[in-house]
């Protein structure tokens, strides 16, 4: 049996790279073949902040660029990641030579709130196809509890499969501990609004207890096609305690958050793009041992447990108290970061989200 992992995202974003690359690597510890089709590695195709460059005609092309090599395999299960536009090629390869599929969402990619017709047919066609390829899936697979709830709707085979971490490249490290400085920080893409939106929130609490602690620093880490629409908001706070730093290279980031003190995982919109969203960055700092703040929207209710691995606010005021908490005591944050850390090892590190994916694969 052969799986091939198909997205459209390359190896330096974290969809691609955690589901499709890195459970690719670890099922083919256990002995099965795998191969990773990327549209944007294998193909040439433009993600991230340069999709929107991409038109139809582009977007054809890779799927028929796509199609010629999938239609030669058979007998390989299609191990599908997200739904969107590269999801055509693999689907008619399925139709025409009856391929297995699996379909792996970790995002909400689909539109907020489609109307129902007739309390069935969804006036979203992305809507429509997802549920559709959903439905033919052997079985699916959901990175949050809200996105196994939708795929239960289509399919009665679904698992909970979080976004995993390596712990042996994301482990704890002295780096930081005895500086006289705090540092802050938020780190991910800038290509959705709702993440302007969570910045300009945590800047917001940064700026209310920097009044009260002129040795805290807020980094923050990135890039994205909103990138301008943030450094003009950060400009405004005129704090240089602020420091947007950019883009990080995957394989630098353990290295990076070895050196901070405290994660922010600010979420202000409760909707479905922020219910769905398995939260890659949280279960990073979590895995360098650093104690987390998260607003308690959308899957970190699931993960942190308040006060123990972690803090869940569920007000801008609460955010800051527990933040402040953090600054004042060394040792909780310590002491917290080792519960996170422990967290992440028993649950969602790469290792046993690995061996989840291969106990499914397995009986196919």
């Amino acid at each position: 049996m052969k799986v091939i992992f198909i997205t459209r995202e390359g190896y330096n974003l974290p969809g691609a790279r955690i589901r499709c690359y890195n459970f690719s690597r670890e099922l083919s510890r256990y002995g099965i073949d795998t191969e990773v089709l990327s549209f944007s590695d294998s193909l040439g195709a433009k993600d991230g902040a340069r999709e929107a460059q991409m038109g139809l005609g582009d977007k054809i092309k890779f799927n028929y660029l796509a199609f010629k090599k999938l239609f030669k395999q058979k007998d390989a299960v299609f191990y599908l990641q997200r739904f969107n536009y590269h999801s055509f090629a693999p689907y008619l390869a399925h139709l025409l030579q009856g391929n297995k599929l699996i379909l792996d969402l970790d995002d909400w990619e689909l539109r907020e709130n489609p109307k129902y017709y007739c309390g069935i047919y969804p006036s979203s066609k992305a809507h429509y196809i997802s549920q559709k390829i959903a439905k033919r899936s052997i079985f699916c697979v959901a990175a949050s509890r809200f996105l196994e709830e939708f795929l239960l709707q289509s399919n009665k085979k679904v698992y909970y499969l979080p976004s995993s971490v390596d712990t042996e490249l994301f482990k704890p490290s002295l780096n930081g501990l005895e500086k006289n400085e705090i540092t802050l920080c938020w780190i991910g893409t800038f290509h959705k609004k709702e993440y302007i939106e969570n910045i300009k929130y945590a800047l917001d609490c940064f700026t209310a207890l920097r009044k009260n602690y002129s040795y805290i620093y807020f980094d923050i880490i990135g890039d994205g096609i909103y990138r301008d629409v943030l450094e003009e908001i950060v400009k405004t706070f005129q704090d240089p305690h602020i420091r947007l730093k950019g883009w990080i290279a995957p394989e630098a980031v353990p290295g990076y958050l070895g050196t901070i003190d405290i994660g922010m995982f600010p979420v202000v919109s409760d909707n479905k793009f922020n219910r769905a969203k398995s939260p890659t960055k949280l279960f990073e700092y979590m895995a360098m041992a650093k104690p987390v703040v998260a607003s308690a929207i959308g899957e970190a209710n699931n993960i942190i447990e308040d006060a123990v691995n972690g803090f869940l606010a569920k007000t801008k005021d609460e955010f800051i108290k527990k933040i402040q908490v953090l600054i004042e005591n060394r040792g909780m944050r310590r002491q917290m970061g080792e519960k996170a850390r422990e967290t992440v090892e028993k649950k969602y590190s790469l290792k046993v989200l690995g061996q989840d994916l291969y106990n499914l694969v397995k009986v196919i």
